[in-house]
């Protein structure tokens, strides 16, 4: 499930280069690029981890379990995941990639002697995400430009710090599942599912 969210305004008075992209095309491009992941370096996809939140709401969600979480509000949503203790990765040492909506990827390791539970990887995910676009903000020239300020449209713009992000506030991203690869050297590698 991808949900682009695009409001267009007037850019009457604004000043537009010539040269740069419609910001809306620019975006539909990216978002359409971020669904064409590159795979084939990682190994071999030895399972796939979904992420379901409980919920009364049954008119929307009719099995009673929404299917993602929240990446802003992980804390929140943590006690009612869907089978969290659950360890669905048993190795010691995994590497996540995270790749949306950035134009360079963050990557980090963990490690845990009991393997990896999905309210452990959710955490951690919603962890690093909040670091990397801290990071970014501090090492961007080109800065976010705050809601309530966005005239061209709703959408974050991109921002040209360490990671280069766009189209999404934190606020827009959840997880829905995790792809998890086994490296030709064993590693385990987790490609995220994130969708906004």
């Amino acid at each position: 499930m991808l949900v682009l969210i695009l409001v267009s305004t007037s850019s009457k008075g604004q000043n537009q280069n010539a040269d740069q992209k419609d910001p809306i095309e620019s975006l539909r491009e990216k978002e359409m690029k971020s669904t064409e992941k590159n795979t084939a370096g990682l190994g071999e996809m030895v399972s796939v981890i979904s992420f379901e939140v409980k919920t009364n709401n049954k008119k929307d969600f009719e099995n009673g379990l929404i299917p993602y979480a929240s990446i802003e509000n992980a804390k929140l949503e943590i006690p009612d995941l869907d089978k969290k203790d659950e360890v669905v990765i048993k190795e010691n040492s995994i590497k996540i990639i995270i790749d949306y909506p950035l134009t360079n990827q963050y990557e980090f390791t963990l490690t845990s002697k009991m393997g990896f539970t999905r309210k452990q990887l959710l955490s951690e995910i919603s962890a690093h995400y909040f670091k990397l676009y801290e990071e970014e903000e501090k090492t961007a020239t080109i800065k976010t430009i705050p809601i309530d300020k966005r005239t061209t449209m709703y959408n974050r713009n991109q921002t040209n710090g360490k990671y280069g992000v766009w189209g999404h506030d934190i606020a827009d991203l959840v997880l829905s599942e995790i792809q998890v690869y086994k490296s030709p050297k064993g590693e385990i590698i987790l490609m995220l599912g994130i969708e906004s």
